[in-house]
């Protein structure tokens, strides 16, 4: 049998051509192990990459729901935060209320009175609320507090009714004002939108509005309740009659007893929406997992078969180098031996 010989110089090269296929195996394996993904993905695909470009744009495009998801259930939750408050607020006030309207003393009702405007104030600050620089209850002007302060309104109602001589009178003008059509409500108080913000796309055949704003009849309701109560803070009010400021404590509190009921109706339904963006995100991470187990098993690699051959290349390579290190540390004298 012939023998072929190489010269050293050959030999060098040689040995420097198996150095490099090495270090390239044993990144391209490294690099497959880490990411559990083919580096090859051609050649893992026999050139066919519509079912991998499928996958990823319904991954990107599910990733991109996650976004919308996560703003409509921070959104949802402040505003249900925001409402209970309000709920509170109206709560803690009936029992005075009712104590004033049935004792026509005055410093109980003027006591009532100044807690209903502390209570009328914070309701109104709390419906100015935002999230993430958005506006909860502006509707689609996220941009801008929902109502003007508090004081303002209050004064435009004292304007309104200095003339009036009875609680009906007293009453029936904030409620008129509260809730006519072109009234003061919509034209003083609020500063939102008269649209509530745009539908959120939460999955491709899901959409979802949150549609509450300071508009909505139960917030009026309430907050006409509360303005009526912060009236008897003034003692002048009614010509500082106590039988007649008695009365209107007394039509304040069952103002907020049936604003309660639909304040409620209102978070019930935010309630239920809540819910559904719940389902939704479970629904879209169900999605996610499944495409990400399917594009695995499409272009991933086995970590054992991945571990096996980085180890096997880290063994050739460290033989490689003792083989190298040895024969350039030879010389003549060993050759001759």
């Amino acid at each position: 049998m012939a023998l072929v010989s190489l010269g050293d110089m050959a030999y060098q090269f040689a040995l420097s051509r198996q150095n490099t296929t090495l270090k390239q195996g044993l990144q391209t394996s490294t690099q497959e192990l880490t990411t559990g993904v083919s580096a090859d993905l051609g050649a893992r695909l026999s050139g066919d990459f519509g079912p991998l470009s499928a996958m990823e744009r319904s991954l990107a495009t599910i990733q991109s729901y996650s976004v919308a998801t996560t703003e409509a259930r921070l959104t949802a939750d402040a505003m249900q935060v925001a409402l209970g408050n309000v709920t509170d607020n109206m709560r803690g006030l009936q029992e005075p209320l009712l104590l004033a309207g049935s004792e026509p003393q005055a410093t109980l009702i003027r006591t009532a009175g100044i807690d209903a405007q502390q209570k009328f104030a914070q309701a109104v600050s709390t419906l100015n609320s935002s999230v993430a620089g958005r506006s909860l209850f502006a509707g689609s002007a996220t941009d801008t507090a929902a109502l003007v302060d508090s004081e303002t309104i209050l004064a435009h109602l004292r304007a309104l009714i200095g003339a009036q001589a009875t609680a009906d009178g007293v009453a029936d003008a904030v409620n008129a004002w509260f809730h006519d059509a072109g009234g003061g409500f919509e034209t003083v108080a609020y500063q939102g939108a008269a649209h509530a913000a745009g539908p959120m796309r939460l999955a491709d055949d899901q959409i979802l509005t949150l549609d509450i704003t300071a508009e909505s009849s139960g917030i009026r309701d309430v907050l006409a309740g509360l303005a009526t109560a912060a009236l008897l803070a003034d003692d002048d009010l009614l010509e500082g009659d106590p039988t007649q400021r008695s009365a209107l404590a007394k039509h304040s509190a069952e103002a907020l007893l049936s604003a309660e009921d639909t304040i409620a109706s209102l978070r019930a339904d935010l309630g239920a929406k809540q819910e559904r963006i719940e389902d939704i995100e479970v629904q879209n991470a169900t999605a996610v997992t499944a495409l990400e187990i399917a594009r695995a098993d499409l272009i991933g690699v086995d970590p054992y078969e991945a571990a096996t051959r980085l180890e096997a290349l880290q063994t050739q390579i460290e033989t490689l180098y003792t083989v190298t290190s040895r024969v350039s540390r030879l010389n003549l004298a060993d050759f001759l031996r």
